[in-house]
């Protein structure tokens, strides 16, 4: 883990950041001085003295519970501490304003794979997981499982989870949780002390946007050092919005290809037939190699075996389609806004988010990812010509930057390192200044929407 101390540079700023490594840091530094010290072209001697005085530490774990990068009191971020040392004064180097920014047990029951009743029907030979000791020792040995089960209400979903992750206990498995309550603190409680060997993330405010979901699944796995791991995650849940859901879906089948296929990691994603929608449950069919459900389903439609013959795991070709897929059509008038003058342009957008009651704080944001994404779209687009539109629904305020340009890579945004091209590290950075960010792209271009929630 790599720590910053804004006050190192800049006396009098309280605000600390960690992540992975150097450039997730970085990207989050960029964003602060943007948004808090009004640099938002921060100049490369800026760039460099961060580098210079970002250092590594090691996280405290406090009652099992993982405070991840991008998440503190308010927004973005995880203030820890403070230096104890400046050693520069950024008004003197760069002529900033120093000032302090105003942020803030029982047997397991069985499970039955239906993806292994498919193979059982071609006449392969399939293995049946039970979430207990025996799967667990088979998964010690086994490379990378991304796995959906299915269930219904909270007592289904702790018989499910929390044999499931004794039995990484009894192997000293590195194991994270990111669920959200009212289940998160119910498998805190069913594990009791055990608990504390578990970091336990809130997704509710780790996927707020999905799209910072992998980037903390990586960084786990980088922290458990070669260990074998086991990790629940539930990205998608009753009462998400449309747009949340669509980028839940569309990250589910990035994870059969961002983690390499000999990680020794067992994911399991669970999902409530009971709330949520038909469409959603067959999508996690097309973006899950192995699903699963409890044997204590009985009688019900969802999930059917009828099922198995109606609905195949997509893999790369599921995800490209997705990621090639129009995004829905505005839901209220768009206002075309002029590109060629950033100037004019940042000012259009905020004007457009204080109309639309926007603090100006997130108007800030917005205009930033506004600005780095056109930028970026100019730079990698053949045409280098560049639209903007904004619009405003019952949810948000939606800005999207659309270019010539076209991305072959559905993990953009998510990856890390100091080489990256502009437009991944413009991506990036919006992720960590919007609420939502969508990415498609394909033979007509590539369309960017940012989300600021109203």
């Amino acid at each position: 883990m790599k720590r910053f101390a804004c006050q190192d540079v800049i006396p009098g700023c309280d605000q600390v950041f960690t992540g992975a490594d150097d450039q997730s840091v970085l990207d989050q530094v960029i964003a602060h001085a943007a948004m808090d010290h009004g640099l938002v072209k921060p100049p490369m001697s800026l760039v460099e003295l961060v580098v210079a005085t970002t250092h590594s530490f090691v996280p405290q774990r406090a009652r099992g519970h993982l405070r991840l990068v991008g998440a503190d009191a308010g927004d973005d971020g995880a203030v820890l501490g403070r230096s104890d040392d400046g050693i520069g004064n950024l008004e003197g180097q760069f002529g900033v304003a120093s000032t302090t920014p105003t942020l803030a047990a029982e047997d397991p029951p069985a499970v039955a794979t239906l993806a292994a009743a498919r193979l059982r029907r071609s006449g392969a030979a399939a293995t049946t997981p039970d979430g207990g000791a025996g799967a667990a020792d088979d998964c010690a040995a086994t490379p990378y499982r991304h796995e959906c089960v299915f269930y219904d209400g909270i007592d289904e979903f702790l018989s499910m989870v929390v044999p499931f992750l004794r039995a990484g206990l009894e192997l000293d498995q590195a194991m994270m949780v990111a669920i959200i309550e009212p289940r998160l603190s119910a498998v805190r409680e069913a594990l009791g002390p055990d608990a504390e060997r578990i970091d336990f993330v809130d997704m509710a405010e780790l996927g707020h946007n999905p799209a910072r979901i992998i980037p903390a699944w990586r960084e786990f796995v980088e922290r458990s050092a070669g260990r074998s791991m086991r990790g629940v995650g539930e990205p998608i849940w009753a009462g998400r919005r449309a747009a949340e859901i669509a980028e839940g879906q569309l990250h589910e089948a990035l994870l059969n290809s961002c983690v390499d296929p000999d990680t020794p990691l067992w994911l399991l994603c669970p999902y409530d037939v009971a709330a949520l929608d038909d469409t959603i449950i067959d999508e996690a069919w097309r973006s899950h190699p192995v699903v699963s459900r409890s044997s204590r389903f009985s009688g019900r439609d969802v999930p059917a075996p009828a099922a198995i013959d109606r609905i195949d795991y997509g893999g790369d070709d599921h995800l490209r389609l997705l990621f090639a897929a129009a995004l829905p059509t505005p839901a209220g008038p768009p206002t075309q806004l002029p590109t060629t003058d950033p100037a004019s342009l940042a000012t259009d957008v905020l004007r457009g988010a204080a109309a639309a009651g926007l603090p100006a704080q997130r108007s800030t944001r917005l205009a930033t990812a506004v600005a780095e994404i056109v930028a970026a779209g100019r730079q990698e687009s053949a045409s280098s010509k560049v639209s903007v539109r904004m619009w405003r629904d019952e949810a948000a305020l939606v800005c999207e930057v659309g270019d010539a340009g076209v991305v072959d890579d559905a993990q953009i945004g998510r990856r890390s390192g100091f080489a990256a091209p502009s437009r991944e590290r413009g991506i990036r950075l919006a992720n960590e200044l919007c609420d939502l960010v969508q990415v498609r792209s394909g033979a007509g271009g590539t369309t960017v929407r940012l989300h600021a929630w109203l």
